[in-house]
């Protein structure tokens, strides 16, 4: 929604310059950032690998022009930017509630600005599925079983997007880029007392819902957040994502080398995460060796985890588990 201090969280999460202001569409243009992970562990590990470096595991955001009634046929900015992220792993659907800076339907009401976003991301897709039912028609009625087949699938999935705008749910799985088939969440940013903020969870589901003040944060450093009681929202953001994502997060390293965590999804085999380290280091995989973090850390240095036979050899199918050590052998 336009206002709604999405690249306020954006700069939050970040640690980014984007330009803000108090009128819509100060967003003329995607934003591109960084958002690091909080991730306790991968300090626990480097305390005991005796890292030289470490690396968090870390995400690309892309903050986007607010989307407002009518996007999906070109009204604001919103109707561009609803291809940008098409291709996206997670929406995050920012709404408000703030005082303090003018709505530009007039006024709050975070019900209805969420059935807006819900609404435009389901005509965009519509608008994308039925370009595919125009395709498949013709050569269907003559006959091409394929044809057939995908357009009783484009038609399933029709009817799966009408199902989100309805339920929130989306039944099946696409093969088609489908915003309403992402995995989402939402965070509502106010500025009102937190003492109120337990009545702007109303009529949502509590789990998929993060109530942030981004301003306020924006002024203060995390450690300061945490030491008055308040969790930042960095690290609301990352149970949010690992909540709703089927995505893990394991580590690369060797004792007194760089340590680095990575985001995978969940049935990623050690060898394809040889080649999100790099090309070369897959194309000549040998083996890995691995073990969960949870068990390492309870050593006292990297040798130790060797004698207690923590360390154990996989082959190329093996498939990473959340929070594993690998340590990749290649020619």
């Amino acid at each position: 929604i336009p206002s709604s201090g999405k690249t306020t969280i954006f700069n939050l999460l970040t640690k980014s310059s984007a330009e803000v202001a108090p009128y819509p569409f100060t967003t003329k243009d995607k934003n591109h950032g960084i958002m690091i992970l909080h991730d306790e562990l991968i300090d626990r590990i480097s305390d005991v690998m005796k890292s030289s470096q470490v690396k968090y595991p870390a995400l690309e955001i892309v903050d986007v022009a607010g989307l407002v009634k009518g996007a999906h046929t070109g009204e604001g900015l919103g109707n561009e930017f609803l291809s940008y992220i098409r291709p996206l792993d997670i929406i995050v659907y920012v709404l408000r509630y703030l005082k303090s800076v003018p709505h530009i339907e007039g006024y709050d009401d975070i019900k209805r600005d969420f059935d807006i976003l819900r609404y435009e991301v389901a005509m965009k897709d519509l608008e994308i599925l039925s370009r595919y039912e125009d395709k498949l028609r013709k050569p269907a009625m003559s006959g091409d079983k394929d044809a057939k087949s995908k357009l009783a699938e484009v038609q399933k999935l029709k009817e799966a997007v009408n199902e989100f705008v309805v339920s929130l749910k989306f039944p099946m799985k696409s093969e088609i880029e489908l915003i309403c088939s992402k995995p989402y969440f939402v965070i509502i940013n106010t500025d009102v007392a937190r003492d109120k903020w337990d009545k702007l969870f109303s009529g949502f589901d509590s789990k998929k819902v993060i109530v942030c003040d981004a301003q306020m944060e924006l002024e203060f450093e995390e450690k300061d957040l945490i030491n008055e009681g308040i969790t930042p929202l960095r690290i609301k953001m990352t149970e949010a994502i690992f909540d709703v994502a089927d995505i893990i997060i394991y580590y690369t390293g060797f004792e007194g080398k760089e340590l680095r965590g990575w985001i995978g999804g969940k049935d990623i085999t050690v060898y394809e995460a040889a080649g999100f380290i790099h090309s070369d280091i897959q194309k000549g995989f040998i083996s890995a060796e691995v073990t969960s973090a949870m068990e390492y850390i309870k050593c006292q240095n990297d040798q130790e985890a060797y004698k207690k036979g923590l360390f154990r050899t996989v082959g190329r199918d093996y498939k990473v588990k959340d929070r594993d050590i690998i340590r990749i052998k290649f020619k």
